[in-house]
């Protein structure tokens, strides 16, 4: 999320808190391009997400660099910030784009119609702009967002304002108080143009014209720059005023004004708090051709508010007030004086009842307004989970990788055209096959399914069989075959075959030729009658019944490319070969939607199901099963090809990782490696290092040497497959063909 400055930030809170409150594992992160709105975020946000930086320089290489450090599946940029290369190379990383509470203001818009050739195409990147109000959308309309993409939703302003913080500023027993907010002085910093107001000279006249009738009147000025504070003190020195500074206070609570007097603010932060007290709030920067500032504060607190002419910076917000009759404006006059500011005043001040009328008109704005933020919310997270990421790639490095990507694509052809020609010249194995493969390199989830599925196969009365290739297995012997549950050193079988063998459940083959180590199999074990396929998707050289896909519902379409630009082990065009998708890890019913709307594209008969990953249980190498962890406070490591989600499953688990660290996909680990870990959990604080059933399987003899006096747990998980009836008889229909023919 980008929020340029304070205002931006403040607008950015409201949607912060939906955005957690839908989805709390989700990461957010925050930029900002000012100081002041760096400053704002800390103090307001910095408990709620999980970083806040600065926005990058809109250059090509600074801009690519975060997009691949905090891989974003969504970007949404607040209000009007239009930056070319971070629109286009957030669409080009796969990201959805979203500009939320965008607004183009009556000063800006002529530049912006004046410049519509180059705005054109940068405004139909985004896949949603959620605009202010119907003038903005006009607006964007003809700048060119196409309409399916703009909507007018509301605003977070609203939202943002919430009821005042209780009052921490005295008032000296006044009755009336009077409150001159964030007023500015000639040419300040922002002003529309270049002028000789001083706001905080028609506020001591206006003052000075009143106060004698009211005698107990306090006036709190606060001028808008705190280096202005020194010389307002001299101003209303010089004006005779009975005065003390808010700052003498601190030093001395006993002080105060002789009424009618005058407190100066010029403290920072406090504002807010004194407007639960306010009889009458002028909010300044609206005399002065400054544009305005923010009144929907002292609207939260049914204060009473004026304004001047000049309110271009919050225009859409004071039409609504002024729609409603909820505020009162000054008129532009040809000779500027403090008249009309003192009369307004005087005449609001008289008549309390109209004053109370105006504060409450001013609060039912506000609250009929809210709600900007859960509207737009639910309109985001679509765009979130239809997000398909990429690796930002420059175009030196894809102009390297993409003869590679051919070359990968090309064998992958050659490889399938040659396993097929296999397969139509020997004879099929006597038994039905059933494929359990991925479109992508890396952990989908097809171990705990093929875990899954032959265990409920075995229930149903099967006999299973699972045929898997070894990955990384250090064995001499081109076949292995071994009955369920045998002990067998993981380096002979690999790590994933090693899961197989410790569930007990189904006779192990293991072959790279898995049509050959299918035959050695039936031979020791004839009454196997159901080959489940392990990552056979691409393994063409065993004729199947069955093709079962495995997509991860983290990173479903492996970046759309092929390896090595992607992780695509194939064309997406390939899923039209599958009969059934499995989809792993989208939990989220939004996320699921979306990469079932985008298998339906490539396959459309296919049927597709969901599964979830359930934890089982903890173990450790000391007592075996756990109940739970000692601690909640872990340092996690692992060798997946999709880390993330272990690290979600944690934190899912309510864990505190203090420390993780990704290892590629089967690492082997070595004992320095697990040194080198539990050094940095100790150092991070963490009291136990957790990992998974494959890795745990994957260290070496004697580890608990190594990252000693540490303790190690792996977590065993289990699958629950949705619609398992609907599953098993599709199933139950393919293998009785099998057996019929």
């Amino acid at each position: 999320m980008h929020a340029v400055s304070v205002g931006e930030v403040a607008s950015a809170v409201p949607l912060i808190r939906a955005l957690q409150a839908a989805e709390p594992l989700i990461p957010i992160y925050l930029s900002t391009s000012t100081v002041a709105g760096r400053i704002a975020a800390e103090r307001r946000v910095s408990t709620l997400i999980d970083g806040i930086f600065y926005a990058p320089i809109d250059y090509v290489s600074c801009v690519r660099r975060t997009l691949r450090a905090i891989r974003p599946a969504l970007v949404i940029v607040l209000e009007t910030e239009i930056w070319p290369n971070l629109y286009n190379e957030t669409k080009q990383s796969g990201a959805a784009l979203a500009l939320v509470n965008a607004r183009i203001s009556d000063r800006a818009w002529p530049s912006y119609r004046k410049l519509r050739f180059f705005f054109r195409p940068l405004l139909q990147l985004p896949d949603a702009v959620f605009v202010q109000t119907a003038f903005d959308r006009e607006r964007y309309t003809a700048l060119g967002v196409p309409a399916a993409n703009l909507d007018s939703i509301g605003n977070l302003k609203y939202d943002a304002s919430s009821e005042p913080p209780a009052a921490s500023i005295p008032t000296f027993g006044a009755q009336p108080v009077w409150i001159c907010a964030s007023t500015v002085g000639p040419n300040e910093r922002g002003s529309l143009r270049r002028h000789s107001i001083d706001e905080d000279d028609l506020v001591i006249r206006a003052f000075r014209s009143i106060a004698l009738e009211f005698p107990r009147l306090l006036l709190i000025l606060a001028p808008r720059q705190p280096d202005r504070f020194d010389m307002v003190a001299r101003k209303l020195q010089r004006a005779g005023l009975s005065f003390i500074r808010r700052t003498r206070l601190e030093a001395d609570s006993a002080l105060a004004p002789q009424l009618p007097g005058v407190l100066l603010l010029d403290t920072i932060g406090e504002l807010a708090s004194a407007y639960s007290q306010a009889d009458l709030v002028f909010v300044g920067g609206s005399i002065a051709p400054r544009g305005g500032h923010n009144i929907l504060e002292p609207a939260a607190a049914g204060a009473p508010i004026v304004i001047g002419p000049h309110m271009q910076n919050f225009e859409a917000i004071a039409r609504d007030f002024l729609d409603a009759q909820a505020i009162v404006q000054l008129s532009e006059t040809p000779v500027l004086t403090h008249e009309p500011l003192a009369a307004a005043a005087r005449a609001l001040l008289l008549d309390p009842a109209r004053s109370a009328q105006l504060g409450s008109r001013a609060r039912a704005v506000i609250e009929k307004q809210r709600g900007a933020a859960q509207r737009i919310t639910l309109r985001l997270w679509p765009l979130f989970y239809n997000a398909s990421l990429r690796t930002p790639r420059s175009s030196l490095q894809r102009l390297a990788l993409l003869p590679l990507a051919f070359l990968w694509c090309e064998g992958g052809v050659l490889r399938r055209r040659r396993y097929l020609h296999y397969a139509a010249s020997v004879p099929p194995v006597a038994a039905s096959v059933v494929s359990i493969g991925a479109i992508t390199v890396g952990g989908s989830g097809k171990t705990p399914f093929t875990t899954y599925l032959s265990a409920a196969l075995k229930e149903r009365g099967y006999s299973p069989a699972i045929l898997t290739r070894g990955y990384r297995r250090r064995s001499p012997a081109r076949d292995l075959v071994f009955p369920p549950g045998a002990k067998v050193p993981a380096a002979f079988t690999g790590d994933e075959a090693q899961i197989f063998l410790r569930h007990a459940v189904a006779p192990i083959g293991i072959g790279a030729n898995r049509y050959e180590t299918a035959q050695i199999l039936r031979f020791q074990f004839p009454s196997a009658d159901v080959l489940l396929l392990d990552d056979g998707f691409q393994h063409a050289r065993l004729n199947r019944d069955l093709d079962i896909v495995i997509i991860d519902g983290l990173d479903p379409f492996g970046g759309e490319e092929l390896v090595p630009l992607g992780r695509l082990r194939e064309p997406l065009s390939a899923l039209d070969r599958a009969h059934v998708f499995i989809v792993t890890r989208a939990e989220n019913p939004l996320r699921f939607e979306a990469v079932s709307a985008r298998l339906r594209e490539f396959n459309p008969n296919a049927p597709i199901f969901r599964t979830r990953l359930v934890a089982r249980h903890w173990r450790n190498y000391k007592t075996g099963a756990l109940q739970t962890l000692p601690t909640r406070r872990v340092a996690a490591f692992c060798g997946l090809g999709n880390p993330q989600s272990f690290w979600t499953t944690l934190e899912s688990l309510g864990l505190e990782v203090v420390f993780r660290w990704a290892f590629d996909d089967h690492h082997s680990y070595k004992a320095r490696e697990l040194y080198r870990i539990a050094h940095q959990a100790r150092a991070h604080g963490a009291e136990i290092l957790v990992t998974t059933e494959k890795d745990r399987i994957n260290c070496p003899n004697h580890f608990e040497n190594a990252i000693a006096p540490l303790d190690l747990a792996w977590l065993e998980i289990q699958l629950e497959l949705e619609d398992e009836p609907r599953f098993f008889a599709l199933l139950d229909r393919v293998l009785r063909r099998r057996s019929v023919a």
